[in-house]
């Protein structure tokens, strides 16, 4: 999967948790939040299940035990039944918002969520390729999202949604950015970063989901590893239990070679991808095999960097191909570096056939014209 669309639509789940008045419930909402984005998905969706009941009009529960529920499934259970458990929920939670958007008009948190949650079905509808259906709903449930946002400036939060958007639209080509440009947004990197910066420092709910897509964006698609470990950090000291917050962190700390920090991460979450669910440790063994051919890269280790990122192409079991995108190309410059022209070139052509928006694309097609040397 390439940074697209899809990307967009996942982050429909958590980006606009949004409540800038304290509502009541809302300590018990934080502690599911805290329980999910820990991994700990079970224990966050009986903290929710009960905050539901116990507060049916808080705004941010009902779309928030859904994200819980879905995150659990992804990691439990087949594809196709993420998507049925995720369709359900909102078709359960949808009708409510609607109901308390009707009951208080002048709240806007009821229609913000109410436009997450359409926004959402996009989710489903993108992974049974309902096109026209996927559309629709991202276009409707933003639309609602949009409008709040621009009748209540001073939600922060609701600044990541069109942050992404934007941001998005900078990356693709002009019939996007027409259909962007539509909405009444800009259509530029830099406008969509700042929204997501300043969410990320200033959000009071979709900080942490903000610095994750800060941090993924500052390693893999227009590289700062000094911005990314600022944003890592954070949420691997938060939440220590989520690997992928950690995959991240420890790519921060290698770019920005505090070695000795890195190589005790990487043990510690080697200890950790056994506590995982068999699916996700499915999708993290390849991050985590990478991240040490990375590390062993860096310490100019090249044989076991090449075993290392040759074990993370073979076993990649991820969704997001961003990760196996990086692994293609270091193995280009591995063998590039062996005089293994034929075998680099190779490498660097399964990384640009993935097509995503990542900087190892532009890195691949500049090493297919000239051979990858050290001191690059």
């Amino acid at each position: 999967m390439n940074l697209s669309f899809k990307k967009i639509a996942i982050y429909f789940v958590i980006t606009v948790t949004i409540a800038n008045a304290q509502a009541p419930g809302d300590d018990q909402v934080w502690a599911g939040i805290n329980a999910f984005y820990n991994y700990e998905t079970g224990k966050a969706i009986a903290i929710l299940s009960e905050a539901r009941k116990n507060y049916p009009e808080n705004p941010t529960v009902h779309l928030t035990w859904a994200a819980a529920r879905w995150l659990h499934s992804q990691a439990n259970d087949p594809v196709p039944v993420t998507y049925q458990i995720l369709e359900k929920d909102l078709e359960e939670i949808i009708p409510v918002y609607k109901k308390l958007a009707a009951k208080y008009p002048d709240n806007p948190d009821y229609k913000l969520y109410l436009g997450s949650a359409i926004g959402l079905k996009a989710r489903v509808h993108l992974g049974k390729k309902e096109w026209l259906k996927t559309l629709l709903a991202a276009y409707k449930g933003f639309s609602i999202i949009q409008k709040v946002a621009r009748n209540n400036p001073d939600l922060v939060d609701a600044q990541l949604p069109i942050g992404i958007v934007e941001y998005y639209a900078g990356l693709s080509n002009r019939l996007v950015k027409w259909a962007v440009e539509l909405w009444g947004l800009e259509t530029t990197r830099e406008a969509g970063l700042k929204k997501i910066e300043w969410t990320a420092n200033h959000g009071k709910f979709a900080w942490i989901e903000a610095k994750s897509i800060c941090s993924f964006l500052y390693l893999w698609v227009e590289p700062n590893p000094v911005k990314a470990l600022e944003h890592s950090s954070v949420l691997a000291d938060r939440f220590p239990n989520n690997f992928y917050f950690n995959v991240m962190y420890v790519e921060s700390l290698i770019k920005n070679r505090e070695d000795e920090k890195a190589e005790n991460q990487l043990r510690l979450m080697e200890i950790n991808l056994k506590r995982l669910t068999p699916i996700q440790q499915r999708w993290y063994l390849g991050y985590l095999r990478y991240e040490w051919a990375l590390y062993y890269f860096n310490q100019k280790d090249y044989s076991q960097a090449l075993r290392s990122v040759n074990e993370a192409i073979e076993v990649y079991d991820a969704e997001l191909d961003v990760i196996l995108a990086n692994a293609w190309l270091l193995k280009g410059k591995l063998h590039d570096m062996r005089q293994e022209r034929k075998k680099a070139k190779n490498a660097y052509k399964h990384t640009v056939d993935l097509s995503n928006y990542t900087y190892a694309i532009k890195e691949a097609k500049q090493y297919l014209r000239t051979p990858f040397a050290t001191g690059n």
